[in-house]
């Protein structure tokens, strides 16, 4: 009677040992994430147009020893010698040698033109004398771009936690997880929006405004909208982290992290914005603000990006058998 043995593990399920890839997005992450941060201190000091040219600096490869200039030309020199040549190199190794693997190189190949938009978006930017619309769209591309690092950095590293367990159709965390995931980036939009709008000191107590729960005053009723967006979309950020920690232990301690630190750096970012606005909006806590909301993104997007790839892999490890050899009578 013939026997029958199934291959269902691919070369992309086995656990990778360390690689060029990994050390260069793990470090592509780090720098886009401090690339951020440095164009958040550029915005709450003023520095948009410390150099009011691009890309030089007033007509210079060097800035002029001058506060503005500094901190702007500081952003421009990581963006351009740090975060660039690290994206393509890291989307140069994926798409060279990991073709095969569909969430190494789809995000890679992505990086490169979100690098490119987010360039010229940083030139319109300062040529058109900073517009609000432009400065949002300019963070809101930084952000997805973040996040596009995330996921190659995440799938250089991946190893199928469930790839022995079968997937039950009934449990979709990793939707919640995704849904988690774009609700802090429409929050971190719409706090964009409210900076562009100059709406940002409207509301000077907290949690109401100014005593009220519905100001109507059109600034005002921006900024407490903002609020509303996070209370909303907080909460569901919430119950994401809490299906992601509370399912099957088959997941691994990774997720259940990730949803920790999701929930702690959101609570960090509630705690940051109201101490904003008690203590007059100085620019260092409003770089703050804008430091921890990045850092929620980040680690939602983390959650999210790993639920679905737990849930990606399965899939493929108990669907359609890869390779069927008979072994003989």
């Amino acid at each position: 009677m013939a026997s029958i043995r199934i291959n269902t593990t691919s070369d992309t399920d086995r656990r990778r040992g360390p690689t060029w890839l990994q050390g260069l997005a793990t470090a592509t992450v780090v720098s886009v994430f401090v690339l951020v941060i440095i164009g958040g201190v550029v915005r709450v000091t003023g520095s948009g147009l410390g150099c009011p040219d691009w890309p030089l600096c007033y007509g210079k490869v060097l800035p002029p020893l001058e506060y503005t200039a500094i901190i702007e030309y500081t952003h421009r020199f990581v963006a351009s010698v740090i975060v660039g040549p690290l994206i393509l190199v890291t989307a140069g190794i994926a798409l060279a040698r990991y073709r095969s693997d569909r969430w190494v190189w789809v995000p890679a190949a992505i990086s490169v033109p979100l690098l490119i938009v987010q360039g010229l978006l940083g030139g319109v930017t300062v040529l058109t004398h900073l517009p609000g619309g432009i400065v949002a769209l300019h963070l809101a591309t930084a952000e997805a771009l973040l996040a596009t690092c995330v996921f190659i950095m995440v799938a250089s590293y991946r190893t199928p936690i469930l790839r022995h367990a079968t997937q039950s159709s009934s449990d979709s965390y990793h939707r919640w997880a995704i849904v988690g995931a774009l609700s802090v980036y429409a929050v971190i939009v719409s706090g964009a929006l409210v900076t562009a709008m100059g709406a940002t000191g409207a509301c000077v107590t907290w949690p109401l405004c100014q005593g009220q729960a519905f100001p109507m005053n059109h600034l005002t009723a921006v900024h407490m909208f903002h609020r509303y967006v996070v209370l909303v979309l907080g909460a569901l950020l919430l119950y994401a982290a809490w299906r992601c920690w509370n399912g099957p232990t088959q997941r691994g301690t990774t997720l259940r992290w990730l949803s920790i630190v999701t929930v702690a750096t959101f609570v960090v970012q509630i705690v940051v914005g109201a101490a904003t606005i008690w203590l007059d909006f100085q620019a260092h806590w409003r770089a703050l603000h804008l430091t921890a909301a990045t850092a929620v993104w980040t680690a939602a997007a983390g959650m999210a990006i790993v639920a679905y790839l737990d849930v990606r892999t399965t899939r493929g490890a108990t669907g359609t058998p890869q390779r069927a050899v008979q072994d003989g009578q």
